[in-house]
This record gives C-alpha cells, sequence and structure tokens, in this order.
C-alpha cells in the first residue's frame, strides 16, 4: 500500500538530511577531518604536505589547525598527511591548494593531477602558490597562509581554478602570494618559471591571463597608485587594454605631472617584456594566437604585438 504523500515527502526528508549530516555515507561528518585547504612545499628534491582543517573542537570561533608529513614525491608526502589524522580525511569543502613557491610546470602538473586523483575536488578550486623562497613551518603558519591566500584572492579578484592549469598544453598561470598584492606564476612547459610581480608585472599578466578583471595596486616606483576595471581585446596585431572607472592618484610630490601616459609607458614596457619571454619559450599563455586563429583562420600567428591603453 503507497504512504501518504506528506508521510512519504517526510521520510525522504529524514532520508536526505542524514545523507548530508554523514558526508552521503559512510563515516559521520562530525568524525571526519574536514580539509579546507591543501598545501605542497618543496626543499631541494623532497617534499611536503601539509593539510589545513576545520578545528571542529573550537566552541568560539571557526578556526583551522594543520598537519603535515614529508615524502619524495607529493603523493608520498600527501599519503604521509593523511595518516597522521586522528580521523578520515574528508575533501568535500576543499576550496584551497598551494603549489610550491619555486613550482615548475612538471610539477604543478603532478600536484594537480595528483588532487583530482585523491581529493576530487571541484573543478574551480582555487589554486595559489606559496610566496617566494618561502620554506613554511607548517604547523605554526600553515592555517594563516590559507587565510592570507583567500584574502588575497578576495581583495584583488583573482582566480585560478585547478581546471585553468591543464587549459593549455605549453604552459599555465598561477597567482602567488606577495608581499602587496599578488605574484603571478607564468609556467611555460619547455623554459624556466617567469614570477611576474606589482601592478605592471603580475596583475596586467592575471588580466591578460583571464584570471583578473582589475589593476588594484601603485605605478611609477611606488609614487602614483590605480584602481581600474580592466578587460582585453584584440585586433590585428594590437592588444587593447580597456580600463574603466579609473582612479590614479599621485602618492608623493615626485610623482609624474602626466599620470595616464606614465601607467601607459609602464604597462606596454611590461608587456614587451613578458611577451618576449613567453613567445621565446615557445608559450602562448594570453592566448593571442588564439585571437588571431578565432579572426583570421588557422596559420595567422601574432607578430610582435603592441599593447595600447584605453582609458574609458
Amino acid at each position: 500500500m503507497a504512504l501518504p504523500q506528506n508521510k512519504a515527502l517526510y521520510l525522504m526528508g529524514c532520508l536526505l538530511m542524514s545523507m548530508v549530516l554523514s558526508g552521503c555515507g559512510g563515516t559521520p561528518l562530525s568524525e571526519r577531518e574536514i580539509v579546507r585547504g591543501v598545501l605542497f612545499a618543496q626543499q631541494g628534491g623532497a617534499f611536503s604536505a601539509c593539510l589545513v582543517v576545520a578545528d571542529q573542537e573550537a566552541e568560539d570561533t571557526p578556526r583551522n589547525r594543520a598537519v603535515a608529513a614529508a615524502g619524495e614525491t607529493p603523493a608520498q608526502a600527501l599519503q604521509r598527511a593523511e595518516d597522521a589524522l586522528p580521523g578520515q580525511a574528508y575533501y568535500g569543502l576543499l576550496d584551497l591548494a598551494a603549489l610550491p613557491a619555486q613550482t615548475d610546470w612538471q610539477t604543478a602538473q603532478q600536484i594537480g593531477t595528483l588532487l583530482y586523483d585523491v581529493a576530487q575536488p571541484a573543478p574551480e578550486l582555487s589554486v595559489f602558490a606559496l610566496a617566494e623562497a618561502d620554506n613554511p613551518d607548517w604547523e605554526e603558519e600553515a592555517p594563516a597562509l590559507y587565510e592570507a591566500m583567500k584574502a588575497a584572492e578576495s581583495a584583488y579578484e583573482v582566480h585560478c581554478g585547478l581546471q585553468q592549469m591543464f587549459a593549455q598544453n605549453e604552459v599555465c598561470a598561477v597567482p602567488a602570494l606577495a608581499q602587496s598584492g599578488y605574484d603571478l606564476l607564468l609556467l611555460p612547459r619547455d623554459g624556466a618559471p617567469l614570477r611576474c610581480r606589482g601592478l605592471a608585472g603580475a596583475q596586467l599578466a592575471a588580466v591578460l591571463c583571464g584570471q583578473a578583471q582589475r589593476l588594484q595596486g601603485t605605478f611609477a616606483g611606488g609614487q602614483a597608485a590605480c584602481e581600474a576595471d580592466a578587460h582585453v581585446t584584440v585586433e590585428g596585431q594590437t592588444v587593447q587594454l580597456h580600463l574603466r572607472a579609473c582612479a590614479l592618484q599621485a602618492l608623493t610630490g615626485q610623482a609624474p605631472d602626466d599620470l595616464e601616459s606614465a601607467l601607459q609607458r609602464e604597462l606596454q614596457a611590461s608587456f614587451a617584456a613578458l611577451y618576449g619571454q613567453t613567445h621565446r619559450a615557445g608559450a602562448d599563455p594570453f592566448h593571442l594566437d588564439f585571437w588571431q586563429a578565432c579572426t583570421y583562420g588557422p596559420g595567422h600567428p601574432m607578430q610582435d604585438p603592441q599593447l595600447t591603453v584605453l582609458f574609458e
């Protein structure tokens, strides 16, 4: 005999709630270790992995703790870190992964594939790299590093999803922690890693890569500041950087008189250097050849592109 409709709905609701509270089956979620971040570092030929896990015993405000281990490979380090947890690792709420500060393309791909295999995260899982030459004390620093990367992502509206690391065969780009703002790592498969810094380096590169839509920082040697919404179009051999709602401000008496011209010169010089270095490595992180192929068809690569800054 069929159950009354409202009783059937009640039973379905109870079943759904029990699945949610138990982490969709198996060990109850309250008995699992909720992993919020997976951070990697590299010292010489060895790796360390740190799991930033929610402290479920915290009574006041939510906080995290760290469990870390070392290994000869990222996979071995991660497995040992999982083994060191008092409970089973639960990756359903994972929202950040960090690469070693000195990562290259091969290491980034290795760790990205490992995360897909072990954690099975959402494709938009945020990926950062540690600060330059960072060799952290995981137990003391990992929770703060996790929060700092999340804060930088939010404040500067920059985002690299895990799937973006696999979008191109010859290069990937990853934002990285920095003392101010963020850096951006350009990782060509067949070339040396390139760490971009500052507004005219890291932030311009992030906009060109499609990982950011905003410039927010200083230029002219720290004597002037810029805040602007930014997006890119390409016409022929010209890359157009559109700056909207742009606010430029002199910070010292030595700031250039014409701030727009000074910013444009700095951005153009940085673009030329970035394009030259990546092009020599056989990489196209800014998708310029893709723009050309879409407009003119295959067989029309970029030839010495120039950057134009449009203040709108």
